[in-house]
């Protein structure tokens, strides 16, 4: 017998769940104490939309204000794009407002490696500080020196909308953006797009500005894209949430909304596109680059066909691997009755992946749903077979992704308005959520953070000393929050990781028993292994053939089955397992169930 770590194949696995009693209390842990926090703003509406950390070790704070006074008291007229600089302990360096008489947003702030602050909005104006506009909402990018000063600024676009979602630094020099767009003129020539159908605009800049290239993406309806990212070859992949079209760059759409991907070459040309779907609504959130150049892709789905192999409620979370030329190599779904979806992938570092979005089913894949709408963590094998999931949450509201992962741990973050289970601690109203796990899923710590009025983090950073950077707002002056100008105020707070606290319980422990696997020397799903074991204290697994002879057994959870008896291979077949553990809070688990031999 030979001992094997376990990884699943595609089509040879379904996951057999068993959901276990909590283990007892963790060890005392480190929950990130609030080392400092500070509203930003005026008494009108202000909010956050993301922090930077910078070379320096300071903070620069991305936002937008409605407000004339307080921090904001340099505002040119409705809304302005507001940038703060706060030091490593919180202090404010420096405050500026940007914009001109009509509105500014801002969706995107990078650090550029020349320690200047990139800063992406949209503007209507045509004043103040934006010297040119288009017509309606143009694209507008701002570099600012480490001071805060305008070091130039420039707006792209046509006499439609036209919005800013991310900027990057290139791997060539320069800045790659894109957003959508409405205009189909000016410097989206070729897009066909109109006052009622936007395309997704991907443009490239120099390092001083100048536009080198730009490329409107979609078909004459609705094309939104979410995420952009540069691929290893030098090239960009351009996630889709949906695309109505069938025509333009659009092919062979299912039916209804699908997903899309497009590959785009380092000049801008597209190289190839991809629709993923079916018949019903399918979309998409996050798209990861692997190491042999495929791509992950996560979203969420409402069909039964076209691309989809399976759904079992109103809509389920998707996953689906892309070949780099664009080829579908496999679509998996996740999920229960009700409305399940990935929002973030995380590699994990050994071949699987994290997954994390939100479940409101309470069957089907999701065993362990608190209420509601639930924060749900998936790891899936290279192949997209389900290792183990688990929800999140209490009685009411969670919304919670991943934003941070390494080999031992992982911090999801969102918010919260449950008052019960893991958020009892909540202040009233909407709260901040963190929480960070061992990656087995169950929780290490959590907090939640706010007041009793309504509290919201939009950008979430792990910071170089180890702790963590929120920045969203409030609209509290109490509990964790102090300061509030008035109104809504920026908020940002930063977590260290300093004082240990009391041992908390954790969520659950789990044990994962697959169903399936194949002995074929190919390092992938060879052995068969049960997942899930850190709250086994002492345990007997058993298999047998159809004639009752024992064929395998162990005591040690982390040996597994190479599919032989006496050191000679098995032939396919199916057998019988039975598993008996104890836990480390003393409960018995008695479990039984096949296992198929597949050659």
């Amino acid at each position: 017998m030979t001992e094997l770590r376990y990884s699943s194949r595609e089509w040879a696995v379904a996951i057999a769940m068993l959901i276990s009693m909590c283990c007892g209390q963790l060890n005392a842990q480190v929950t990130p104490q609030v080392e400092w926090q500070r509203c930003i703003g005026g008494s009108d509406l202000d909010q956050g939309s993301t922090v930077v950390e910078t070379s320096d070790g300071g903070l620069v704070c991305l936002g937008y204000t409605n407000s004339i006074d307080g921090d904001a008291a340099a505002n040119h007229g409705d809304m302005d794009i507001l940038v703060t600089k706060l030091d490593a302990n919180g202090a404010l360096l420096w405050t500026r407002c940007l914009g001109g008489s009509f509105g500014e947003y801002a969706n995107g702030c990078i650090e550029a490696s020349d320690g200047s602050i990139m800063i992406l909005g949209n503007t209507r104006s045509a004043d103040g500080d934006v010297t040119m506009n288009q017509g309606e909402n143009d694209l507008w990018v701002i570099r600012l020196s480490p001071a805060g000063n305008i070091v130039w600024q420039r707006t792209y676009g046509g006499s439609g909308d036209d919005i800013g979602y991310g900027i990057e630094e290139t791997a060539g020099g320069g800045f790659i953006l894109h957003g959508p767009t409405t205009s189909a003129d000016g410097d989206v020539a070729g897009s066909l797009a109109s006052p009622f159908a936007q395309d997704h605009w991907v443009l490239k800049i120099s390092s001083s500005g100048t536009l080198e290239w730009s490329q409107a993406l979609g078909g004459t309806q609705l094309d939104n894209g979410t995420k952009l990212i540069q691929l290893s070859d030098g090239g960009f992949l351009q996630c889709f949430a949906a695309t109505d079209s069938n025509d333009g760059d659009v092919t062979n759409n299912h039916g209804g909304q699908d997903a899309w991907l497009v590959k785009l070459s380092a000049v801008g040309s597209i190289e190839w596109a991809r629709t993923i779907g079916g018949s019903d609504s399918d979309g998409g959130n996050d798209v990861l680059e692997l190491d042999n150049g495929d791509i992950l892709f996560a979203g969420s789905t409402a069909s039964n066909d076209g691309d989809v192999p399976s759904n079992q409620g109103e809509r389920d979370a998707l996953l689906a691997r892309i070949s780099s030329t664009g080829v579908v190599q496999w679509v998996r779904t996740y999920g229960g009755s009700l409305d399940d979806g990935i929002v973030v992938i995380k590699p994990k570092g050994n071949g699987n992946f994290l997954l994390s979005g939100s479940t409101a089913s309470t069957d089907g894949d999701v065993t362990n749903n608190n209420g509601a709408t639930d924060a749900w963590l998936l790891e899936v094998d290279g192949s997209g077979s389900l290792l183990w999931q688990r929800a999140y949450g209490g009685s009411a509201y969670e919304q919670c992704y991943i934003f941070s992962a390494d080999q031992n741990n992982l911090v999801l973050s969102g918010v919260t308005n449950s008052t019960d289970g893991p958020m009892a601690d909540n202040h009233g109203d909407l709260d901040l959520w963190i929480g960070e796990l061992p990656q087995s899923g169950a929780a290490q710590w959590q907090r939640c953070l706010g007041g009793s009025a309504y509290d919201r983090g939009i950008l979430r950073t792990r910071t170089a000393d180890g702790g963590y950077m929120i920045v969203g707002y409030t609209d509290s002056n109490d509990g964790d929050v102090s300061g509030n100008h008035g109104g809504r105020d920026m908020w940002v707070v930063k977590l260290s990781v300093d004082e240990p606290t009391e041992p908390v319980e954790p969520l659950a422990c789990t044990l994962f028993v697959p169903n399936a696997f194949s002995p074929n020397n190919s390092t992938t799903n060879d052995a068969h292994c049960i997942y899930g074991t850190e709250c086994v204290t002492s345990m007997t697994f058993g298999i047998y053939d159809r004639w009752g002879a024992k064929v395998f057994e162990s005591t040690d959870p982390a040996t597994c089955w190479d599919g032989t008896d006496n050191g000679q291979a098995l032939d396919p077949a199916v057998f019988v397992y039975h598993l008996t553990a104890t836990l480390a809070n003393g409960e018995r688990v008695e479990k039984q169930g096949n296992i198929t031999l597949v050659r």
